[in-house]
């Protein structure tokens, strides 16, 4: 009963605290053995799950490990949220929880600060081998590995393959198919995506700014100021002032995008692959006449870059139950638990195996593209810092590409305050 309402109080702080960076650790990264523990109850925190798909790995879990138990703890569905949670706790060395989700964008925030036990030694050459190399990426630090790529989702073009034969290569050729077919065949906009001012917008930016062959760090150092960079945000401010987008794409978020889509009133979507479940399902209009691929490319890119994402699980430092964390963390990562994961939650495996499973393809024929896009995914900046430089890009990029702020203005204040920003100690 004290656990549970210690961990409530941390989630009203994290709720409270938003922004909030960790302080130094106060613990020392150890390593973590795959020895089972018996009788003991660890517990898990992550967002809140609707697919139902977590509690259904959590009991096969328990069924093959009967002497370990698993309480689920949900937080609010906002990655945000749970961030803010965690660092409220994690910061003073709550052991009331066992196992955390974490974004892979703040993954290396966490591990900085000292709060996730490695698993460098428990986590073989071999078995990393059956990862997608990407995802590894996240969970790397200091040569070491401190968590397991949980599942990985990357920004994809949804497109109305009733009526595009070929989807468009650049921003340009989008704009322009748009324009060519709304107000025919039902479709009323040409393009719907995540423009709200939170961190899905900036992934949005990533993929204009990536696309187009710019970057925000280059071997750590700030490389904003480009023209690469600048003319990818012309990109995003054309589409969104070309009238092919709705009138409130500035306030939609990932799940308003689909909604819209499902209607039948939009050409193209911007959006994650969990969202190719709820543009097929029964009671979507567009059921069967969905494509998807990569998304377009600047005139000075050479291929389309969807935004690298997906969460890793982590053993929280002050656990006390490591060894069984260990166990129910490399169960939920294997093969096993991301298939269900996939097949009841449509959740992204990090495991290559998984996109080649005739059972998982048979629900989802689409995911036989997704190795190759999350291939030339790139993620946002790997950096302890990021939470940081996500708040000066997501108040001047959406100004900027909202005409509310000059494209070069906007890019010469964030690259003052990432300098800024990563030369605190």
């Amino acid at each position: 009963m004290k656990k549970a309402k210690k961990i409530l109080s941390w989630c009203l702080a994290g709720c409270l605290a938003l922004g909030m960076m960790p302080g130094c650790a106060q613990n020392q990264q150890s390593e973590t053995s795959s020895t089972t523990v018996k009788d003991v109850t660890i517990t898990f925190m992550r967002q809140k799950d609707t697919t139902n798909s977590v509690t259904k790995c959590v009991s096969a879990f328990e069924k093959a490990y009967p002497h370990i138990k698993v309480k689920l703890l949900s937080m609010p569905a906002s990655s945000d949220a749970l961030h803010n949670t965690l660092v409220t706790a994690l910061a003073a060395g709550d052991s009331s929880f066992d196992v955390m989700a974490m974004d892979s964008v703040w993954t290396q925030e966490f591990l900085d600060a000292g709060w996730v036990e490695s698993v460098d030694s428990a986590f073989t050459q071999s078995e990393r081998s059956k990862y997608l190399s990407s995802t590894l990426n996240s969970v790397t630090y200091n040569g070491k590995v401190y968590a397991y790529p949980y599942f990985t989702d990357c920004g994809l073009l949804y497109y109305r393959k009733d009526i595009i034969t070929t989807p468009p290569k650049t921003w340009d050729e989008l704009i322009q198919m748009s324009k060519a077919n709304i107000g025919k065949n039902g479709i009323k906009y040409g393009y719907v995506m995540q423009g709200a001012q939170y961190e899905g917008f900036v992934c949005n930016v990533m993929e204009f700014i990536h696309g187009n062959g710019g970057d925000v760090l280059t071997n750590g150092k700030v490389s904003i100021n480009t023209s690469n960079v600048i003319n990818g945000l012309q990109d995003m401010k054309n589409v969104l002032s070309s009238g092919i987008t709705p009138a409130g794409v500035n306030t939609y978020k990932e799940v308003d995008c689909a909604q819209l889509f499902t209607q039948g009133e939009t050409l193209f979507m911007r959006d994650v692959p969990k969202y190719l479940s709820v543009v097929n399902a029964d009671t979507s209009k567009v059921k069967g006449k969905v494509g998807i691929c990569e998304l377009p490319r600047g005139n000075d890119g050479t291929h389309g870059v969807g935004n690298l994402g997906g969460y890793n699980m982590g053993i929280n430092i002050n656990s006390n139950n490591k060894e069984a964390a260990l166990t129910f963390v490399q169960y939920m990562t294997g093969e096993a638990g991301q298939k269900v994961n996939a097949l009841q939650g449509g959740y992204c495996p990090t495991r290559s195996s998984l996109y080649k499973d005739e059972e998982i393809l048979a629900k989802y024929p689409d995911w036989e593209k997704f190795e190759s896009i999350f291939a030339d995914g790139v993620p946002r900046p790997l950096t302890p810092k990021y939470s940081k430089m996500s708040d000066s890009m997501q108040i001047n990029f959406n100004k900027a590409v909202n005409g509310l702020l000059p494209i070069k203005t906007a890019v010469e204040n964030v690259e003052k305050d990432l300098k800024s920003i990563l030369n605190q100690n």
